[in-house]
């Protein structure tokens, strides 16, 4: 993007930097307070949590100065910068300081400290797709496809197939987080699949593909969470083991798709708002980073 085309942006709403900036500075609040019970609260400092609390207080800092509108022309780089070094440092913090802080364990502040980290980067991203319109749906239906993939190959690969979070700590939370993705993409996937009954929605795929298409994915993860009651990892016997195996393949290719999917859409939904309609960079770029006709159907 040519630095004519940033000036010609819309400017970020007042009202989402400010919401930027109430959450970085929560975020270097809640760094102080970490970086002083590091210190006081057990017998010898946390120093891994220590190193990783002075990174989230740069990243607070960043995240001040983008709600006073320093980084005015990529805002939408500067919020993902933020937010994920926010999120890998406290993941990273939680991990080295074994999950506690002397007797005091930091569950409910790492999820805290990551709902901060996702709300800035939720906030960067709308500051983005606001600037064209229908870019924020389509985006919305990649997220829904690449966190079905995500979810399952999580719980498959890393829990045994255990929809049920097990365990303690980290190990939880992850599975935990897993098992949302799995099944909170399921009923977006059949809200989707019911938009594109819509007259409005592009006819270049025809229902009767673009449909089962997008239902497949519900249809066999219900089917095999039905069948093993959660435990997609565990054998059963007979015919159903033979059930269990084939559903766990029809779900892996599935997934291969929603996951190609799921990416083209973000990707398409995002390039798509980094020019103006009608300028003279659009032109340039038409047909090269707006969503390719039909592939939103997907």
């Amino acid at each position: 993007m040519t630095s004519t085309n940033s000036a010609n942006l819309p400017p970020a709403p007042k009202s989402l930097l400010l919401l930027t900036g109430l959450l970085s500075g929560l975020v270097l609040l809640s760094a102080a307070a970490t970086l002083v019970a590091s210190v006081a609260i057990p017998a010898r400092p946390v120093w891994p949590l220590i190193g990783f609390e002075v990174l989230i207080v740069l990243a607070g800092v960043y995240g001040v100065l983008a709600a006073r509108g320093a980084f005015a022309e990529g805002p939408g780089l500067a919020h993902a910068c933020v937010s994920g070094t926010i999120f890998a440092a406290s993941v990273l913090g939680f991990l080295g300081s074994t999950g506690q802080i002397g007797e005091h364990g930091l569950r409910s502040w790492l999820l805290a400290r990551v709902s901060l980290a996702v709300s800035i980067g939720l906030v960067g991203a709308w500051i983005v797709l606001r600037r064209t319109p229908g870019a924020a749906l389509v985006a919305l239906r990649g997220a829904t496809y690449a966190a079905a993939a995500l979810g399952f190959a999580g719980l498959l690969m890393l829990f045994d197939g255990q929809l049920k979070p097990a365990g303690s700590g980290s190990g939880a939370i992850a599975h935990a987080a897993a098992s949302a993705m799995a099944l909170g993409s399921l009923p977006l996937c059949v809200v989707f699949a019911l938009l594109s009954l819509s007259p409005k929605a592009d006819d270049t795929i025809p229902k009767w593909m673009r449909i089962p298409s997008i239902l497949a994915t519900p249809a066999i993860a219900v089917a095999l969470l039905v069948l093993t009651k959660g435990a997609m990892g565990t054998p059963l016997t007979g015919s159903a083991e033979g059930a269990r195996i084939g559903l766990l393949i029809a779900l892996a290719i599935v997934l291969t798709g929603a996951i190609c999917a799921g990416t083209h859409l973000l990707v398409s939904a995002f390039a798509s708002c980094t020019v103006l309609p009608g300028s003279t960079t659009d032109r340039a770029l038409m047909g090269t980073v707006t969503p390719t006709r039909g592939a939103t159907s997907s």
